[in-house]
């Protein structure tokens, strides 16, 4: 099989999963090594066709995010490193707002491992569940409309019931993070009970893995300011100026 006809059969196959594809189950369909793989896939990077992974690819997309599922595995190794830092940042008897997100979660399983005097208030119930089942956890779901490709509560009701509160902390994930610094997203329903969670915190924790910063998503979060921590790997240089330039601290999980 020619370098042409593997790449397209790796694009295809990305469609056909969904959106995402691991290496192996790539070179296993193709019948070619890992290596070949790789190589095509950064072939097909540089023409960007596809965005490359640890350990796999997915489709590019500046309006949908990938697959939930593929999400709670790519990157996992890098997210529960940032979720374990970001868990270290948050003090006992604190309360705090949690977002949406695969990063989010796998923090609040960090915090499930070391806090027992925390007051949660989420949209997620997978983070809800989490918690819920730690002793000394005081955790509150918001309501709204559900998200069955997350387990979400969004939308205006979500937002509103969010305003209600102060918290001394919100952890947030995001969908991208822009060259210029800013927090973006894909689902403007999300990003309306977000903005509530922010307008009520003390401070602002974000965690993204380094994929976040070779995404693209249509909608505006905010732009991160002094007092920020954003708990992170791998920030590119002009990210890491503009965001350094606005008083963000990151940290390097």
């Amino acid at each position: 099989m020619g370098a042409d006809s593997r790449h397209a059969g790796i694009l295809d196959a990305l469609r056909r999963r969904g959106g995402y594809a691991g290496i192996e189950e790539l070179a296993s369909g193709l019948a070619v090594t890992p290596q070949t793989i790789r190589r095509d896939l950064s072939e097909l990077a540089g023409k960007g066709l596809l965005r490359r992974h640890h350990g796999g690819a997915s489709l590019p997309s500046s309006i949908a995010n990938t697959d939930y599922a593929v999400r709670h595995v790519e990157n996992s190794a890098a997210k529960h490193r940032i979720a374990r830092a970001a868990a270290a940042l948050i003090p006992d008897g604190s309360s705090l707002f949690l977002t949406l997100g695969t990063t989010v979660e796998a923090t609040a399983e960090a915090l499930a491992a070391t806090h027992r005097d925390l007051l949660v208030v989420t949209n997620s119930s997978a983070a809800a569940r989490i918690l819920g089942a730690t002793p000394g956890m005081k955790v509150h779901l918001l309501g709204g409309a559900w998200q069955a490709r997350n387990g979400g509560l969004t939308g205006a009701t979500a937002a509103e019931l969010a305003g209600r509160w102060r918290c001394d902390t919100l952890v947030t994930g995001v969908g991208a993070i822009g060259e210029d610094g800013w927090l973006l997203d894909y689902h403007e329903d999300e990003v309306a009970v977000a903005r509530a969670m922010l307008a009520g915190a003390g401070r602002l924790l974000i965690v993204a893995d380094g994929a976040k910063f070779r995404r693209a998503a249509p909608c505006r979060v905010t732009r991160p300011g002094r007092g920020a921590l954003l708990v992170t790997e791998d920030v590119p240089a002009a990210t890491q100026k503009a965001l350094r330039a606005a008083g963000v601290e990151i940290i390097a999980a």
